[in-house]
């Protein structure tokens, strides 16, 4: 009881320390102490800058509307990640992990890596376009990234620097217990592997089959997370990625009315379908935490957070057939605010937008269950659970 009491009067003290340093530089207070970001593509902010080999976007136009320039986001400016963290109130941009060298961890940190999926082998073998003088020829590399499993590795790195920094464990666990963690994994395990020429596992394993695979993987995932300290979990789904100017492009023989790839939509609904069974048997499991769904696939549709966009099949830069990223050093449109897609499978900083307002405060009961962001920032969870560092390791 009294070790607790110590913890208690300790975390308050680092938050209301916290707090003052917002106040007297005059910055909002955020609505939670950390918030802490796992993804791919879609979220990635610059991890993929610190590899050798891997798939980066840290040339313009990329970045052509962000405030420094090509920042390694898939977009001309911000994305899913960053909205959501200026809704929550940081003023600051949250930290890229990258190899370790970030020091602001206690606002929270982003693993999020290009490429990166639930599976380790996803990626592995990644397509990319070689622009040579005179010459554009796309072919297959031995990727490097940071798969879902390096990222929990290095939150692990994070949570032990947060309880050195706080002086224990124990204030560490209740400090990360009001933090935001999401979780943004799938679409890469489809694209780069399931759907990719180069892989076989569209022949080893049926659409349903695959996808048990990537939830059971994922299952031991999420807990690893929930060991180290993590109450608060926002999941996303799999966006319509039949959709993407990519995949439209590649399959031009398979489109539906809506002109996207309806296999490819039909098989990540059964990842999404069997996702929300899985964070239902978590929240069972944990009376102590709450794991939610947001339903990407319904908030990324045409009468919803396309609604007000000209252009939602069509890439906004200038994009190689059969490529994903934009020509380095090309002229993209103008009118950016009209379109969906930045590039050939990721999104403009509008469409970005729009997505992150509906999962921060859903304006459907679909967007998100049983919470939103904004509802979950506001929950008091017992965090009566033991929390135990080593159990978190890999």
């Amino acid at each position: 009881m009294e070790s607790g009491l110590k913890a208690l009067w300790v975390l308050s003290a680092v938050l209301l320390v916290s707090n003052w340093q917002h106040w007297t530089y005059g910055k909002r207070v955020p609505q939670v102490p950390c918030y802490f970001v796992f993804g791919d593509s879609l979220f990635d902010n610059g991890n993929n800058n610190y590899l050798d080999k891997s798939a980066k976007v840290n040339y313009l136009p990329y970045g052509m509307d962000f405030d420094t320039g090509a920042s390694g986001r898939c977009s001309n400016g911000l994305n899913i990640a960053d909205t959501i963290a200026e809704q929550l109130g940081f003023d600051s941009y949250i930290s890229d992990f990258g190899v370790g060298g970030c020091t602001n961890f206690l606002d929270g940190v982003n693993y999020g890596s290009n490429g990166a999926g639930i599976l380790d082998s996803t990626g592995s073998l990644a397509v990319i376009t070689d622009h040579m003088p005179l010459i554009t020829k796309t072919l297959y590399y031995s990727g490097e990234l940071f798969t879902m499993n390096a990222q929990l590795f290095n939150h692990n790195i994070t949570v032990s620097r947060i309880s050195k920094v706080l002086g224990s464990e124990e204030v560490a666990r209740k400090y990360l217990s009001q933090c935001i963690y999401v979780s943004d994994m799938g679409h890469n395990d489809y694209l780069n592997n399931y759907f990719l020429d180069g892989y076989n596992s569209s022949q080893l394993y049926t659409p349903e089959e695959f996808a048990q695979l990537l939830i059971e993987t994922y299952e031991t995932q999420l807990e690893k997370l929930y060991c180290s300290g993590a109450r608060k979990i926002a999941v996303f789904g799999l966006i319509r990625v039949g959709c993407m100017p990519y995949n439209k492009q590649k399959n031009s023989n398979e489109l539906d009315a809506s002109s996207c790839a309806y296999k490819l939509n039909e098989d990540v609904q059964i990842f999404n379908h069997k996702l929300q069974e899985l964070l239902r048997k978590l929240n069972n499991l944990h009376s102590d935490a709450v794991f939610t769904y947001i339903n990407s696939y319904e908030i990324d549709s045409d009468d919803q957070t396309n609604t007000g966009f000209t252009h939602t099949r069509q890439s906004c830069c200038d994009v190689e057939p059969g490529s994903v990223p934009c020509k380095p050093l090309s002229f993209p449109c103008s009118n950016r605010s009209d379109y969906v897609y930045w590039d050939g499978a990721h999104f403009t900083e509008a469409k970005a937008w729009s997505f992150g307002k509906r999962a921060y405060k859903r304006q459907s009961p679909k967007d998100a269950y049983p919470y939103d962001i904004s509802e979950l920032v506001k929950l008091r969870l017992d965090d009566s659970d033991a929390y135990d560092i080593n159990h978190a390791q890999l």
